[in-house]
């Protein structure tokens, strides 16, 4: 009976996956339609998952204390719209734009599918869904930036949205949520071949594939960075498993070594672009000029609760600022000191849990997530529009492994 639940879990993650993914962007604007239709199914799973029976226990209270604490902030700022709405904006509107805050409710059912006994098939799925998604997303690129074809105008973002890489100007197109799990199963495939040389070719260009497309087609240059970054500290982790670690330890500073002076150029033009005066520099002194007014509105407002719900786009001294544009930091704006804190509850457990397991055989998704996560954040919200559906993956993550850990010492 209860391998039933598992497979009808399976199917329906897989579902809100591929609708948040952007497939349904190649034939129109479906980002809205897609998040409404994800957010019912996750509400709907997650009511089928209460009244299952013989369900595995979650391990650790913090997480059922998360959720309680992010609904009640939520529907408090559905409440407080009546006195403190600085967008005019509708309770649809509302809805529309932040009810993905509901596919944390997904942590439940995967956590479930995490505990089964085989989760090969689940994790292959996902990386494949990941990988059609990006592929999809560079075939259009590769189309209009070197044919001029745009097949699907829904998946650009304007022709202001470019960067020059390399000495090329490029339209850009966005990545996808699910890009750190993806670059994660890939990386950690590569790393098992290597071990037990097995396969280790597809895997690594799986890996390469996807730092390539954060640098040339999406331009997002914390992505670049948190990939950097997470390839070579879980390598590493996997470096320091080894049997002989001087030598292991020593291989992976000249890696490091070799790595840096052949993408030197690279690196160089990299953190030049985060200059204000660089070529492309728009986007950070944007930021900046638009943090005394997000700041202004937060202290004059509320600093506890925040400025509450707000339209992404605000206009300031004629200047549209995104507070999307500000990361995680826009969460302090809108939800205040309290809500800042309740919706960093996962990422403190997730750093907690990486340091302790960085060392030990296990942790290697969840210390992946963290770096990633952490060094993203900065310029993505992962609590707002499809990005938040990486978050119950994420937990899922979390709470697997503490119970992984706590079967293991009993």
């Amino acid at each position: 009976m209860k391998i039933k639940y598992i497979t009808l879990y399976e199917f329906i993650i897989y579902i809100i996956m591929f609708l948040n993914l952007g497939f349904l962007n190649l034939f129109g604007s479906f980002e809205y339609t897609s998040m409404l239709i994800s957010t019912v199914l996750a509400i709907s799973v997650f009511f089928l998952y209460v009244f299952q029976p013989l369900k595995n226990k979650i391990p650790s209270s913090w997480f059922q204390i998360y959720i309680i604490l992010v609904i009640i902030i939520f529907f408090f700022h559905i409440f407080r719209l009546k006195k403190i709405n600085i967008s005019s904006m509708s309770l649809l509107s509302v809805i529309n734009n932040y009810e993905g805050i509901f596919l944390l409710l997904l942590t439940f059912p995967i956590y479930e599918v995490l505990q089964s006994n085989d989760t090969k098939v689940f994790f292959r799925n996902l990386a494949i869904l990941g990988y059609l998604a990006l592929f999809i997303r560079f075939i259009v690129w590769g189309m209009y930036n070197f044919t001029g074809g745009n097949p699907a105008p829904y998946l650009l973002h304007g022709l202001d949205w470019r960067r020059s890489i390399l000495g090329h100007d490029f339209i850009r197109i966005a990545g996808t949520f699910l890009d750190i799990y993806t670059f994660l199963y890939s990386l950690k495939n590569f790393f098992y071949g290597v071990r037990h040389h097995g396969h280790k070719v597809m895997p690594f260009l799986g890996t390469l594939f996807l730092f390539l497309y954060s640098i040339f087609v999406s331009q997002y240059r914390m992505v670049s960075l948190a990939f950097f970054m997470v390839f070579f500290l879980l390598l590493f982790k996997e470096i320091y498993k080894s049997n002989n670690r001087v030598i292991s330890v020593l291989l992976f500073v000249v890696l490091v070594g070799i790595g840096l002076i052949i993408t030197r150029n690279l690196i160089t033009d990299f953190i030049s672009s985060f200059s204000t005066t660089a070529i492309n520099g728009s986007s950070t002194s944007t930021r900046l000029k638009g943090l005394p007014f997000l700041e202004a509105e937060w202290k004059n407002i509320n600093i506890w609760t925040g400025i509450g719900f707000t339209n992404d786009n605000m206009e300031y001294m004629n200047m549209t600022y995104w507070l999307s544009d500000y990361g995680f930091l826009a969460n302090l704006f809108q939800f205040g000191i309290i809500g800042m804190v309740v919706y960093l509850i996962p990422f403190i457990n997730g750093c907690c849990q990486s340091i302790f397991f960085f060392f030990k055989e296990k942790g290697f998704y969840v210390i992946g997530f963290t770096i990633y996560l952490l060094v993203t954040s900065t310029t993505f919200n992962p609590m707002r529009n499809q990005y938040i559906t990486i978050l119950p993956l994420y937990i899922a993550f979390m709470l697997n492994l503490s119970e992984s850990y706590r079967e293991k010492n009993e």
